[in-house]
């Protein structure tokens, strides 16, 4: 790991004036459109607050999921207008971030394929581990979820079921906006470089099944950072899952590397995405619909609330 970044120092120190220049333009594009997207990231950070451990999983029937999805919907496109300190402080860092990894993808792409040269099974975990981030498979898992809840009685994973197509229905429309505004072109065209065409390319996406300007950001990493987190949260009872969750999430976004579809950037913000997006789904879903035991005078029973927002 050492030499690899000893090598992208090398380069970039290498690289004549011009194509630093270059580089900056590319930074500043996809910052510009990051300042638009990124919202989202900082919507789901005081999840954990809003319900007690003892309450999650237990929301209510089908119907608020219809009725709030605008609201959620909304709320997501209007993050970027609510931060407080703490939100600046977090949409600052990542917006570093990605503006960091632009800036050396070209070389940090360089260095995973120099890997996958010399690991084989590389080769044959990535075509695999890459569906792992199919919107239509992970919409099929969120099925299992619902319809194993709905036949077994079980409200945890029908919701989770759920909250996961929610989810990955706003990511969905997110990542489409995203990449018809950026037109960023994949590591496989031109042998390995970065290029914006911005949304002049937005014709040119629909020429061929695999687009060579969806690159920015990757809609496989934000759907299964999705889907992961919905299922985390509404399984962080069971120490296991969150850490096989997440875990399976990564290597989904690392393949999108090895099976040359997008740079490091694009699978880092499309994880953070995937992220906040699950986590203010899994929030607001708790804060509208909770069922928790109560103590009446004349025994016990269960007492109903209700967000109206």
């Amino acid at each position: 790991m050492g030499e690899s970044f000893t090598m992208m120092k090398k380069n970039l120190k290498a690289a004549p004036p011009r194509s630093k220049a270059v580089l900056a333009q590319r930074a500043a594009a996809a910052l510009l459109v990051l300042c638009l997207l990124t919202g989202p990231t900082l919507s789901g950070q005081e999840a954990e607050a809003v319900v007690a451990p003892e309450a999650a999983g237990e929301c209510g029937g089908i119907a608020p999921y219809r009725s709030n999805f605008l609201k959620d919907e909304a709320e997501m496109w209007t993050a970027p207008f609510h931060l407080d300190e703490k939100g600046l402080l977090a949409f600052g860092t990542v917006l570093a971030a990605t503006g960091l990894l632009i800036v050396n993808d070209e070389a940090i792409y360089k260095e995973f394929k120099a890997f996958q040269a010399n690991h084989s099974w590389a080769d044959k975990a990535s075509p695999v581990l890459t569906l792992l981030g199919d919107w239509g498979l992970d919409c099929g898992i969120a099925g299992v979820f619902f319809l194993g809840g709905v036949l077994a009685k079980d409200r945890r994973a029908r919701d989770t079921g759920l909250m996961a197509w929610e989810t990955l229905l706003h990511t969905g429309l997110l990542v489409q906006v995203a990449k018809h505004l950026s037109g960023r072109q994949r590591p496989s065209v031109a042998g390995g470089s970065d290029h914006w065409n911005g949304p002049a390319a937005f014709f040119e996406r629909y020429q061929g099944y695999f687009s060579n300007y969806d690159s920015f950001f990757s809609g496989h990493t934000v759907s299964a950072w999705g889907l992961a987190t919905v299922i985390a949260e509404n399984y962080r009872h069971r120490s296991w899952v969150p850490p096989l969750c997440y875990g399976l999430a990564t290597l989904a976004g690392l393949s999108r590397l090895t099976e040359d579809a997008h740079w490091l950037s694009d699978v880092f913000l499309g994880a953070v995405i995937g992220y906040a997006v699950g986590k203010m789904v899994v929030r607001n879903q708790r804060k509208r619909f909770q069922i928790t035991p109560a103590l009446i005078p004349a025994g016990a029973g269960l007492s109903f609330s209700y967000e109206i927002r």
